[in-house]
């Protein structure tokens, strides 16, 4: 339900019934309205007699955590607008928004204050502190480029699926609809899922009696189920995740807040050696193809430097690892 000192209760009522979404986009629509409402109020007027000006306070008001989240919510209201001013609601015909709602516009109105990023030694350290150790190698996947749909690339782990050759790590993943793809691990990880797959406890530590598995199990499997092959569902990284939350006190946190740091990590990696420490586009498609992002359409593998820019904070990667020149 709209708030009741919502402005104009009944419009914005009306419009929300005219939509024909589903009930979990209702629910984020209406989410947005009751948002607007103090500044509505604040400015004794709808949204839709707004001036650019005041719109944009109310985007900044939105607090939302990256562009792809406040796009939508920008393209709400200005639906929103275009129905009020059609329906004779409002004789604002004045245009207050761009005619384009690109990323580079809506990349100013990030909420940065939420935006936390983890370097690998934090990581690593807050690691330290989960009991069940299958938690802990869980967020170093997802920061090594490891995820899938429902968490599918981490839980279909096999040690079959695992080479150390060559001075190299390789992990085999596949997801649940049978895409496969093969990347470059680091040691630490290799050794880290190596450690979980011997044992059937959660703290990585065998104990008298256990059994060893074979490499044709998962890795990532109950914990002390009699030997059992049993798989993690994507709850358990759910749950890896809530913990999290309160490991590293960021209510905010989530998979992407994870797999972005591990992005600028890998950066860093790539740059560390050469003599000329250069970002450039080659750099984000290696980028893009470890962590299965960043792709303007997924089928043809077409990579959008736009996309992954968005996502990057470059000035956190050299505060944290080093200094580099950009070329993009």
């Amino acid at each position: 339900m709209l708030k009741e000192n919502v402005l104009n209760k009944d419009i914005k009522e009306w419009y929300l019934k005219s939509l024909d979404v589903q009930e979990n986009s209702l629910t984020t629509y209406l989410s947005l309205l009751n948002k607007a409402a103090l500044l509505e109020n604040q400015k004794n007027k709808d949204i839709f007699d707004m001036n650019k000006v005041e719109l944009e306070e109310l985007f900044y008001s939105f607090k939302s955590p990256s562009p792809q989240s406040i796009s939508a919510s920008i393209g709400f209201i200005a639906r929103y607008i275009d129905w009020a001013i059609m329906n004779g609601y409002t004789n604002n015909r004045s245009q207050r928004l761009p005619s384009v709602i690109d990323m580079d516009y809506c990349h100013q109105f990030i909420y940065k204050a939420s935006i936390v990023r983890y370097t690998r030694a934090q990581l690593v350290t807050y690691m330290q502190s989960f009991d069940d150790q299958r938690h802990a190698v869980f967020l170093l996947c997802l920061f090594e480029g490891i995820k899938g749909e429902g968490y599918s690339e981490i839980l279909n782990l096999k040690m079959e699926d695992l080479k150390h050759e060559h001075g190299a790590c390789y992990a085999r993943l596949r997801n649940d609809k049978g895409y496969t793809r093969t990347i470059e691990i680091s040691e630490d990880l290799y050794w880290r899922l190596e450690r979980l797959d011997k044992v059937s406890s959660t703290s990585g530590q065998a104990k008298q009696g256990q059994k060893y598995f074979s490499d044709s199990t998962y890795i990532f499997k109950k914990a002390n189920a009699k030997g059992e092959d049993i798989q993690l569902k994507a709850s358990f990284g759910n749950r890896a995740l809530n913990l999290a939350k309160t490991i590293f006190d960021n209510r905010n946190l989530i998979a992407s807040t994870i797999q972005v740091s591990g992005m600028m990590w890998y950066i860093w990696e790539l740059l560390k050696d050469k003599e000329e420490k250069l970002l450039n586009k080659e750099v984000l498609e290696k980028v893009a193809n470890k962590y299965d992002t960043g792709y303007v359409n997924k089928d043809s593998k077409y990579v959008s430097y736009s996309i992954l820019q968005h996502k990057l904070d470059f000035d956190f990667i050299q505060e944290n690892y080093g200094f580099f020149l950009i070329d993009l």
